[in-house]
């Protein structure tokens, strides 16, 4: 079983966070964090929704989403898979804006295609 420990707590306040975006309110994120070590983060435009899983992270990596690559989207959202960028982007921002404001937010792609959004501690000033 992982540790979670008070820093990440803290790190993440709030256990649900539902996030709207005041300049475009047809967009939201739900995160049911509930103290739980992972679990699924709900991006919803309308009645259409991308789900991606999660869990803690270590080190300096405070939460890792799990994206998928262009083809997953293809074929499980077609509606969004021409604006994945731009969700994933939306989904770090929500989450840092509401949860995590002492972290930063990375896309990483690797080599096969596969994409993950990692939420980081900022550096130290």
């Amino acid at each position: 079983m992982l540790y979670r420990s008070k820093a990440v707590d803290s790190l993440l306040g709030r256990y649900r966070v539902t996030m709207n975006n005041s300049d475009m309110n047809d967009w939201r994120v739900e995160f049911p964090w509930r103290g739980t070590n992972c679990g699924y983060l709900g991006y919803y435009e309308g009645s259409r929704a991308v789900s991606f899983g999660w869990e803690l992270g270590g080190n300096d990596v405070v939460l890792i989403f799990y994206v998928g690559t262009q083809s997953d989207w293809s074929k499980q959202y077609p509606w969004a898979a021409d604006r994945q960028q731009e969700i994933v982007e939306r989904v770090g921002q929500e989450v840092i804006r509401q949860s995590a404001p002492n972290c930063k937010a990375d896309i990483d792609v690797r080599d096969d295609g596969y994409t993950y959004l990692l939420i980081r501690k900022k550096p130290a000033a």
